[in-house]
């Protein structure tokens, strides 16, 4: 069964954080594009046929393909909590025979291992054209973007989201608020398990698989990437932008 995605305004986003809104005549990668949704942005000018999605759910690419039929669609068959339990650990990129002039992957890193962040993030970076740009999302759990009207963090909107579906409760949620103060990075599995600046999660079968949530700051985020650029939200998202050029 396809995990369809809903999410509009990737486009806008990331034109936006490029400093280009024209994008025809560009070679675009869309890394966890899912059904295409950055080229349903009715602000994209994206040509079909310069459009790659490459995503771990095969049956949402097929979806994706029926309506631009001339774009490319992608089955990475790797491992991803959640959304591909029973994929392949460390699977290496798809050779797509292209370098592409962007390569963007909205809120894909924010529900991955940060192993498999860095991983990915040096593989993307292979297969940019020359002058090409990468760029990708991350949440930090301090800023205020979706709560701010009632002063509550990313990481404090979200933890109040797992209570409205009932995954923990408000003194629960109070608690895992107060562990996670001053943390550079950390993962809430399940809307209840939380993992401080460690990857050390234990097993979860793939049937208890169910959300993966990782927060990154925006210091940390520039450490582990220090030759990227580090972008506040724009067009009304709660997520940063990192962003590596290749001269």
């Amino acid at each position: 069964m396809a995990w369809v995605s809903r999410k509009m305004g990737q486009f806008t986003y990331f034109s936006q954080q490029v400093g280009e809104s024209i994008w025809r005549g560009k070679k675009v990668l869309d890394f966890g594009g899912n059904i295409g949704n950055l080229l349903k942005d009715p602000n994209s000018n994206i040509a079909p046929e310069d459009y790659w999605s490459i995503d771990v759910d095969r049956d949402a690419l097929d979806r994706g393909q029926a309506v631009y039929p001339k774009s490319h669609w992608v089955f990475y068959d790797r491992y991803c909590f959640f959304f591909n339990p029973h994929g392949i650990a460390n699977l290496p990129l798809p050779d797509m025979a292209q370098r592409f002039d962007y390569v963007v992957a909205f809120s894909v890193f924010t529900n991955t291992s940060q192993t498999d962040m860095l991983q990915l993030v040096n593989q993307l970076k292979s297969v940019l054209a020359h002058d090409g740009v990468l760029a990708f999302t991350f949440i930090d759990p301090y800023e205020f973007s979706w709560g701010r009207d009632r002063q509550r963090n990313n990481f404090q909107w979200r933890l109040d989201l797992e209570v409205e579906r009932g995954n923990v409760s408000s003194t629960e949620a109070k608690k895992l608020d107060a562990r996670a103060q001053k943390a550079s990075w950390f993962t809430l599995i399940n809307g209840t398990d939380l993992h401080i600046e460690t990857e050390d999660t234990g097993h979860y079968e793939p049937e208890a698989q169910k959300t993966y949530h990782v927060f990154h700051t925006e210091q940390y985020m520039q450490a582990l990437f220090p030759q990227a650029t580090i972008l506040p939200p724009v067009n009304n998202e709660m997520q940063h932008c990192c962003l590596v050029r290749k001269s």
